[in-house]
């Protein structure tokens, strides 16, 4: 049985972050300020990475529903391990550390 996992951000939608979420700006044309957007930030489709992401935040994998993730305490070199710099620059831009709340998602057993 393998792990997966993905790191989301959750909160409120304004046009300052549209280009931070998974699609282009335009596509949040007609989203009000203030609704709630999900938008992914890391992908581990494996245990080991699974495993490795949550350490890169210095959580473990199993109990990383009882954390917010702050992305300013982030492990840069574990994370450079798991993702490619496109991932890592996105993740630093201005857009997305201006997104409100870091939550892991669930992290399912398969």
């Amino acid at each position: 049985m393998g792990l997966d996992a993905q790191v989301i951000a959750i909160g409120p939608f304004s046009s300052e972050i549209a280009d931070a979420l998974e699609y282009n700006a335009q596509r949040y044309a007609d989203v009000a300020d203030g609704a709630t957007v999900i938008t992914t930030i890391f992908l581990a489709p494996t245990t080991g990475d699974s495993h490795a992401l949550a350490a890169a935040f210095g959580v473990v994998a199993f109990e990383t529903g009882k954390h917010h993730l702050d992305g300013q305490k982030a492990d840069l070199t574990l994370l450079r391990d798991l993702c490619s710099e496109r991932e890592i620059a996105d993740f630093l831009s201005p857009e997305r550390t201006r997104l409100p709340v870091l939550l892991p998602s669930e992290w399912i057993a398969s």
